[in-house]
Order: structure tokens, then C-alpha cells, then sequence
């Protein structure tokens, strides 16, 4: 039989696809509670324990797929030999990323804050954990000579902004094309990696 904790993790983890399901058929606004327990399968005193607002509910869904998004493009990066980053292949990657669910599912919720403040404080923290996770990548694999922190703050925020226009353009065309071209480019000319100056040089 399963232990409590084990069923506490599933009960969460049906919570947290079913909420992101929701994002991407119906969008922030007609995604609803009632919903996601309907589609969880789960009873709404179970949701309310675990997430007791829907804010919560759904910061909580799309940083869990962020999560593993960022974890997966870690490991794709670790496995580059050490010096050989293929910044084509890495930028190829993070644009399938781009192109699923969970760029879409983010997307939801940023723009429903700009209308709601307390998602925007909820968003705004996630924001502020996911970005910090990107700088430590951007730093271990495109900056590690770097020492100053504005740096790398810029230079990772660059990197998202470029995506996010990408891919937020891609609602509207639906082709890959353009961006895939423009991702070519920007790896070809250094636009990822500014030039730093290595320690002690």
C-alpha cells in the first residue's frame, strides 16, 4: 500500500499537470479550481490543503514545469566536453522548450498579473527564482570568467528576452523559420556570450 507521503506526492502532482492542462486549453482566466480538481480527480478539500488559493495553486504548476524544463537543459549543457559548448545546438534545444507548453503556460499567468496584483506578487517571486537559475547556467556555461554579477544578470536577461520576443511572435505566425534563423545568428555572432575578460589575464 501506498504510504501517506507517497499519496500526498501524487494527489500534488495530478494537481499540478491537470492546473497546467487547464493554462494551455482554457488560459488563466477560464481555468478554474472546480476544474482542475475535476480534471485531477481530486476532492476540493484535498486541493484547498495543498494549495489553498488558486494563485498558488497555479505558481506552483508552472514552476514545477519550469523546473524541470531548467533541469533538462542543465543536463543537456553538462554533457558539452568541457570548453566545446555548441551554442547552436544549446539555443536549438531551449527553442523546443519555447515552443511547449511551458513557455505558454508562463505566458498565461504573466499577463493575467499585470491586471491582478496578488498574482503579480506570486509571479514576480517566481520570476525572481527562475531568473536566478538561469544565471547560474549562464554563468557556469557562457560567463565562467565572469566576475561581476550586473553582468551576468544582463547578459541571462538578454538571453530570455530573446526567446520570449521569439516565441511570442510565433503565436502569431506560426512558423519556426524566422526564429530558428534569427537563433542561428545570434549564436554565430556572440550575441550569448559578450566579451569578459578571463581572471588574471
Amino acid at each position: 500500500m501506498a504510504t501517506q507521503a507517497e499519496r500526498t506526492a501524487s494527489t500534488c502532482e495530478r494537481l499540478l499537470d491537470a492546473t497546467v492542462a487547464s493554462l494551455i486549453e482554457r488560459g488563466y482566466r477560464g481555468t478554474s479550481t472546480p476544474e482542475i480538481c475535476r480534471r485531477a480527480g481530486v476532492s476540493r478539500g484535498a486541493q484547498l490543503h495543498h494549495y489553498p488559493t488558486k494563485e498558488s495553486l497555479v505558481a506552483a504548476a508552472v514552476d514545477h514545469l519550469l523546473t524541470q524544463r531548467v533541469t533538462e537543459l542543465q543536463d543537456r549543457l553538462a554533457k558539452a566536453p568541457a570548453g566545446m559548448l555548441d551554442l547552436e545546438d544549446a539555443a536549438s534545444f531551449l527553442w523546443k522548450v519555447y515552443t511547449g507548453h511551458t513557455f505558454y503556460a508562463w505566458l498565461e499567468i504573466v499577463v493575467a498579473a499585470r491586471t491582478d496584483e496578488e498574482l503579480r506578487k506570486v509571479v514576480a517571486a517566481l520570476d525572481e527564482r527562475l531568473v536566478a537559475k538561469a544565471e547560474r547556467l549562464v554563468q557556469k556555461f557562457l560567463l565562467p570568467f565572469a566576475s561581476d554579477p550586473k553582468e551576468i544578470a544582463a547578459t541571462t536577461r538578454l538571453i530570455l528576452a530573446i526567446f520570449d520576443g521569439l516565441a511570442t511572435h510565433r503565436i502569431l505566425s506560426h512558423d519556426d523559420a524566422l526564429a530558428k534563423n534569427a537563433l542561428r545568428v545570434a549564436a554565430r555572432n556572440g550575441l550569448f556570450v559578450p566579451k569578459t575578460k578571463e581572471k588574471n589575464a
